[in-house]
């Protein structure tokens, strides 16, 4: 679901996002600033991660999210990554991908970070796209939300808890209503904002440098992507963030001589950053054969950045065009050099099936899943193809233990419902669902799915004493919700 005006206006005050503003002289790396007990004082970090909670549900009703299994553990693993070497006190963090092509990350209090798809478009390496992640990360490190409402109450500004449920009226739909209930709320604060945001972004990005090296990553990647983001024309949607936040000369500069200062390191064209843009690209496409003509146009004249990248990225798209010949031999000659690659076996698997050789592909992702335990996109691969394969019961009981394992995963809880259902097994279906309601923010279904479970003949006594439970802490939740 498209932001409208209103919510996108009230984004820019509230996320403390990837600002690109006027940033003045950077300061040292060294004794970096700690976030002092007045804001502790004002917004603890349990009633943060409480707001986080809310704001990510919020976010689920409202955005659609992106659901593939290769591309989220992509961008968990380097978040947490990064996370490790930064100067996040609380590293428990909640991951957002967003499904957008437009240039955007974002931090949120508790500990939500949020990146839209449309960032594996603009950073040509990894180390550009973890250059945006370490500077949302600093932000959070900082606790520049902290800092902000601690301001904002000296100053008799709204509070961000505040515009979070003035996001939530204008985002349920009350479209130009909620967005009149914004309008004081945003002219208050938003001049006001600006300025603030100046301060915070010279030390998200102080910060964000510092993280990268830490992390063995190339700092230089951040400068970079400031550099092509200031070449960029900021007239269309995609970069209203730009053109709302711009990246001043003194800012590419300064990010650029701080780069300087750590030792270069070499880039992986070929590593997994290059196959996850290009699945990312693929996803986003709106025509599979534009995309087809032009990955094979890159390989025929040489003009790709990884000819890895190319030959996966067209051999997904002959898959997805219903060519499971055309994709094997695509994939062929990747395998044959890194046969060990998952990506490259969990798409092998999923062309063999295609071509018709269902068990063997179940069997293989099997074996793959028992000799890489717990991997998230093994273990969705080998759940689709149980599902396709009308194995449900088997798909149930394999989502049963994913859903322990990822209980925050909305995508998991929809998934086992919807197997359940076709499994016969009418409980799990309304359990399910119900979670499924609560994480994306729809208190009332979640509710009614809850009183559907409890009313089924054949519900245990035992289970019913924990579904009513859970009836009065969605209901609770529900009023936590309306802040």
């Amino acid at each position: 679901m498209p932001f409208t005006k209103s919510l996108r206006t009230v984004f820019l005050v509230l996320l403390l996002p990837l600002t690109f503003a006027v940033s003045p002289q950077l300061h040292s790396d060294i004794n970096l600033p700690t976030i002092g007990d007045a804001s502790s004082s004002i917004v603890s970090m349990q009633k943060e991660k409480e707001i986080g909670g809310i704001f990510l549900k919020m976010l689920n009703s409202q955005l659609s999210t992106e659901s593939d299994a290769e591309l989220m553990q992509y961008v968990e693993n380097l978040v947490y990554r990064l996370s490790e070497s930064s100067e996040l006190q609380n590293r428990q963090l909640s991951i957002v991908l967003i499904d957008s092509p437009y240039l955007n990350a974002f931090a949120a209090p508790g500990g939500v970070v949020g990146i839209n798809t449309g960032l594996f478009f603009y950073a040509r390496t990894e180390e550009e796209f973890a250059g945006v992640i370490a500077h949302e990360l600093a932000h959070l490190s900082q606790r520049h939300y902290a800092r902000g409402v601690e301001t904002a109450q000296r100053q008799r500004l709204p509070t961000i808890a505040a515009l979070l449920g003035s996001i939530i009226l204008a985002a349920s739909g009350a479209g130009d209503i909620g967005a009149a209930a914004l309008s004081t709320t945003v002219a208050g604060a938003q001049s006001f904002q600006l300025a603030f945001s100046r301060i915070n972004e010279q030390e998200a990005d102080r910060v964000g440098l510092l993280t990268m090296a830490r992390a063995g990553m190339d700092p230089r990647g951040m400068a970079d992507m400031f550099e092509r983001m200031s070449k960029l024309e900021s007239s269309g949607p995609q970069y209203e963030f730009l053109r709302t936040h711009p990246l001043s000369r003194n800012r590419v500069a300064d990010a650029r001589s701080r780069a300087e200062q750590y030792p270069a390191r070499q880039h992986n064209q070929d590593g997994e950053y290059q196959l996850m843009r290009s699945r990312a690209i693929i996803r986003m496409a709106q025509s599979q054969e534009e995309v087809r003509s032009r990955l094979k146009q890159d390989l025929n004249s040489s003009r790709t950045i990884s000819e890895y990248a190319t030959r996966y990225g067209l051999a997904q798209v002959e898959l997805n065009l219903q060519n499971p010949k055309a994709a094997e031999q695509a994939l062929k000659p990747l395998l044959d050099n890194k046969p060990s690659n998952i990506h490259f076996q969990i798409l092998n698997a999923r062309i063999q099936y295609a071509l018709g050789n269902k068990e063997k592909s179940i069997t293989n992702l099997k074996k793959l899943l028992a000799d890489n335990p717990g991997n998230y996109p093994i273990t969705l691969a080998v759940i689709d193809l149980l599902y396709n394969n009308q194995q449900y019961p088997e798909a149930m009981g394999i989502l049963k233990t994913e859903a322990r394992h990822r209980p925050e995963d909305s995508t998991i809880w929809y998934q086992l419902a919807e197997t359940a259902g076709l499994a016969g097994d009418i409980l799990t279906v309304h359990t399910s669902r119900a979670q499924y309601f609560f994480l994306v923010g729809d208190m009332d279904n979640s509710v009614k799915h809850l009183e559907y479970a409890l009313e089924l003949p054949g519900t245990p006594f035992s289970q019913r004493s924990a579904l009513k439970e859970r009836i009065e802490e969605v209901k609770a939740y529900k009023k936590k919700m309306k802040l």
